[in-house]
């Protein structure tokens, strides 16, 4: 029978000098301060085959915004030369807090200054984190249960006089699920537990360091089950922000907010973990990779870049950040797609994107749930709607867009591109499955 041994390890990330942070427009100066502390944590996957030969699977999740892809490569690299770990054996997960430093030279500077001395730092403390969590592996059996948390979530697209606009849409598409996955030794203690949901962590746009409801709620966790037992994984979350409004309009809400919000997630994860959970087969842990395609609407000439006194702050930077890439003048981005399968019956689908919960709750449904979509995973590209929210225009697949330096909307053929690409990746978990069943 196949053993699975984990190893974990958790370290602060908190930014050691005054920086500025990503995700609010409005923050110009770094922060005043730290609300709570940013965490890194490390979970590293292991299993022996018959001839001694190690198969690892690498998880980091940390309390940023998300992780540049240009830096991806080089840190890849650093730990397979380190640990032998191959690059599609390794996913690399943010929470996607607003309240952390830029981790990416790719966006607008409105999105957040970039400081390459914070990710220094923090591609250092990854480093530190593995070699942590080689050092106390130990053989797991994985257990599974679901709930839900209602009422902190919310879907912020609203048709509004035949116009999307961000705000609150109570009858909107949601994903309220909280998967909750429970790891045990062999004398019952709990090593870890793994806990999905599906929010942006948006709660607050103060100019203060924090990671969150979801640090809030991995540190309440870790309060009754030991520190750095807990960890989030974030789902497709594109078009889900907390549930903080007040006559129709949102706000942005404190630390009060951001405490309460976790607190009660974390509640729902310690009421699962009360009730019965169902014990998963272990199966040989696999990774499987694909690359898709996703077309531009309109492809820019070069007399469309042209600075004009009309322009306002976001579409000045956006052609000066064009002209100063030309590379990125082209017709389509590649989106990247990563399935890991750690049991039977359990398997994360990393994309490196902000994807919109219709394409997650699409994932779990074909999968029979034994999916969990996880976004901001390996990189960073930006926006990813559906063809509907194309048509529907709004946030996330229009006004976005010079934010995250596309050339324009997608084309509404983006969507079957990416069902078919997660349909692909899916069916190769499950024949795999089924051949390890007949052998």
């Amino acid at each position: 029978m196949v053993s699975t041994k984990l190893g974990k390890a958790k370290v602060d990330i908190t930014p050691p000098f005054a920086i500025p942070l990503a995700g609010y427009a409005s923050r110009k100066m770094a922060c005043t301060g730290t609300s709570s502390r940013l965490s890194l944590r490390v979970w590293l996957f292991v299993q022996e085959d018959d001839s001694g030969r190690l198969c690892q699977k690498l998880l980091v999740q940390g309390d940023i915004i998300w992780w540049g892809s240009e830096r991806m490569e080089e840190l890849c690299k650093k730990l397979k030369a380190r640990w032998g770990i191959e690059r599609s054996d390794m996913l690399f997960h943010a929470s996607h807090t607003h309240g952390g430093p830029q981790t990416s030279n790719q966006f607008s500077p409105l999105l957040g200054q970039f400081r390459s001395e914070y990710v220094d730092f923090l591609e250092i403390k990854v480093e530190e984190a593995v070699a942590k969590a080689q050092m106390n592996l130990e053989p797991v059996t994985i257990e599974l249960g679901i709930g839900t948390c209602e009422g902190i979530s919310i879907n912020r697209r609203l048709q509004s006089n035949g116009v999307t606009v961000m705000a609150p849409n109570p009858d909107g598409v949601n994903d309220p699920t909280v998967t909750v996955i429970r790891f045990m030794s062999a004398d019952l203690r709990i090593i870890g537990i793994l806990f999905h949901f599906t929010c942006h962590p948006t709660t607050t746009d103060a100019n203060l360091i924090t990671s969150d409801y979801c640090g809030m709620a991995m540190e309440a966790l870790d309060k009754v089950l030991g520190d750095g037992v807990s960890c989030f994984l974030q789902g497709f979350c594109g078009d889900i922000r907390p549930a903080l409004y007040k006559d129709n309009k949102f706000y942005s809400g404190d630390h009060y907010d951001v405490v309460r919000n976790g607190e009660v997630l974390a509640e729902t994860v310690l009421n699962i973990l009360e009730q019965p959970m169902e014990t998963l087969k272990p199966a040989k842990l696999v990774s499987w990779t694909k690359q898709v395609e996703l077309h531009f609407k309109h492809i820019l000439k070069d007399d469309e870049l042209m600075p004009h006194e009309d322009d306002d702050e976001l579409t000045a930077g956006w052609k000066q950040q064009i002209l100063a890439k030309p590379a990125q003048l082209r017709q389509s981005v590649p989106l990247h797609m990563q399935l890991v399968q750690i049991a039977e019956k359990l398997a994360f689908l990393a994309i490196d994107g902000e994807i919109v919960v219709e394409y997650g709750l699409w994932a779990k449904s074909l999968s029979n749930g034994t999916v969990l979509p996880v976004g901001y995973s390996n990189g960073m590209l930006g926006y990813i709607p559906t063809a509907q929210q194309i048509l529907e225009g709004g946030y996330e697949s229009k006004d976005s867009t010079m934010v995250f330096g596309y050339s324009s909307s997608f084309a509404l053929e983006v969507e079957s591109v990416i069902r078919r690409g997660i349909e692909e990746l899916i069916d190769q978990m499950q024949h795999n499955e089924r051949s390890e069943q007949l052998g």
